[in-house]
């Protein structure tokens, strides 16, 4: 059996909280440069330059990024934010895997899970998939937008579990 490399990465679509936050530092930069500088003069004005590169922080760390790696059966998730830093999220071996399917199909919603994770884009599409998995802390549920050349390796490595999108 040959090597099995496969990868993807899904952007992760803003959500209200990272709006919110992304709002929130502008508007805080925004009115310290305001009423800051007129009233405390260089203080302010070096403030604002701080507040600046808050700001820059707050878009950086709500943009989110999630790659998936496939390897010979292990599928790896990993949080890239801002496109620099890169953080490990999980390990999935797919041989503990119960599940591979589509989350709107009937098999996933038969199941219950203690955990339910969601590395998707977070768009509710038809290419978001489930992973019903064995965790030391219970059955999870982790949700991943893999595309179709993935879903052929997992199929590749482990037929049983996996069901396609129809």
């Amino acid at each position: 059996m040959g090597e099995v490399f496969v990868e993807h990465i899904v952007k992760r679509k803003l959500d209200l909280k990272g709006l919110l936050i992304r709002f929130a530092a502008i508007f805080v930069t925004l009115t310290v440069f305001i009423f800051g500088t007129g009233i405390l003069g260089m203080v302010g004005l070096t403030l604002t330059a701080l507040l600046g590169y808050v700001t820059y922080l707050a878009f950086v760390y709500t943009s989110v990024e999630y790659e998936y790696s496939l390897v010979n059966g292990d599928l790896t998730i990993e949080k890239i934010l801002g496109q620099r830093k890169r953080k490990h999220i999980t390990d999935i071996e797919l041989k503990n895997a119960e599940l591979i399917a589509p989350v709107k199909s009937a098999d996933v919603h038969g199941r219950s899970a203690v955990i339910t994770k969601d590395y998707s884009s977070g768009a509710k599409g038809d290419n978001v998939y489930a992973i019903i998995y064995n965790d030391p802390d219970g059955q999870a549920k982790y949700l991943f937008e893999p595309t179709e050349k993935m879903i052929d390796a997992m199929y590749h490595v482990r037929p049983s579990i996996v069901k396609r999108n129809v």
